[in-house]
């Protein structure tokens, strides 16, 4: 059974859990390269449920990586400490983070609500059910595809202009709308860890944890 958006919202104490899990995923990355494999026993049912999200890492306000899925696979838990030691180590844009920069690095989460599957036909149908500055948005047709996060509204307020520039995304004639397109939406939970509190106790309590003996 899927969780309706507001049982998806998560209270202060999971968000700090899951700061903690990508903090020291990525602090268990920089002493052994393994992902850490958290122990579900020892989290909320919340976070036990299978969830997708988003890991967002900055140094000094600049972009050091991005990694996150649309479509749910795994436990929240899981999701959030695979994602963060991607952004971390294997981003593919970036090079690998640097023990140097992890003191000053800025971790944020976010938590996406499950898909909503929208049925339209026109521009005009998705345009009239979406809700611009909430939903985040994913746009199919075949093989391509493209999503941006919500807090694309803030530099894409028009939502006709959001879509042409969501279709040159997915690699789609930006001036042209097919009926076969296919639009889900989705809400976030966005919250962030300005600073590491302390490296050398965290990194010692990630390697503790079990680490994968293989990526996924």
């Amino acid at each position: 059974m899927q969780m309706s958006v507001e049982q998806s919202r998560l209270p202060k104490s999971d968000r700090e859990r899951l700061l903690d899990v990508a903090e020291q995923s990525i602090a268990a990355g920089l002493q052994t390269r393994r992902i850490v494999e958290p122990e579900l026993v020892s989290y909320s049912d919340a976070l036990r449920h299978v969830q997708a999200s988003f890991v967002t890492l900055r140094t000094d306000e600049q972009l050091r990586g991005c990694v996150g899925s649309v479509e749910a696979s795994d436990p929240l838990v899981f999701d959030v400490s695979h994602n963060a030691f991607r952004a971390a180590f294997n981003n593919g844009r970036y090079p690998a983070l640097t023990e140097a920069e992890f003191p000053s690095l800025t971790i944020q989460v976010t938590v996406l609500s499950p898909l909503k599957h929208l049925i339209t036909r026109s521009l005009g149908d998705v345009i009239a059910k979406i809700q611009p500055g909430v939903d985040g948005v994913v746009l199919r047709l075949g093989r391509r595809h493209a999503m941006f996060l919500p807090e694309i509204w803030e530099t894409l307020q028009d939502p006709v202009e959001l879509f042409r520039h969501l279709r040159l995304k997915a690699g789609l004639p930006p001036e042209r709308w097919s009926p076969r397109i296919r639009v889900s939406t989705f809400q976030t939970q966005r919250f962030s860890r300005l600073k590491p509190v302390d490296f050398i106790n965290r990194s010692e309590s990630a390697a503790g944890s079990r680490p994968l003996t293989a990526h996924r």
